[in-house]
């Protein structure tokens, strides 16, 4: 519930209460009668103000569970976002490693083709 909605709810009870006490006070009645009213508008003020407190703290209850569930959501998205972009970087790397390694086996090859080639010709000259 937002702040403005609290605001709402609360001056709309104390505005009851004023209102319900100032009505009972004003009319014309006597003492026994006003102070018996005055004590049963305040027992029903007091039910309605728990009634609203117990609603207030469902809303609350509700909310909180809904922002526990959408931020459960963020982090599950993010995670699988995460884990896939962290495939997509090794999946990357083991292909880099691969084209490296056949580079490597080429360059090998090639060295000991030219190794041959001096040893003949070391062998030519001798």
């Amino acid at each position: 519930m937002s702040s403005n909605k609290l605001y709402f709810v609360g001056g709309l009870f104390l505005g009851t209460i004023i209102g319900g006490t100032l009505g009972v006070l004003l009319a014309p009645a006597a003492g026994d009668e006003t102070r018996k009213k005055l004590a049963e508008g305040t027992e029903e003020a007091l039910g309605n103000a728990y009634d609203q407190a117990i609603e207030y703290g469902e809303n609350l209850k509700e909310q909180f569970q809904d922002m526990q569930e959408q931020f459960t959501e963020r982090v599950n998205e993010y995670k699988n976002q995460i884990e896939s972009k962290i495939q997509e970087i090794q999946d990357e790397v083991e292909q880099d490693i691969a084209d490296l390694n056949e580079e490597l086996e080429a360059l090998e090859k090639e060295d000991a083709k030219m190794t041959e080639e001096v040893e003949v010709a070391d062998k030519e000259e001798a």
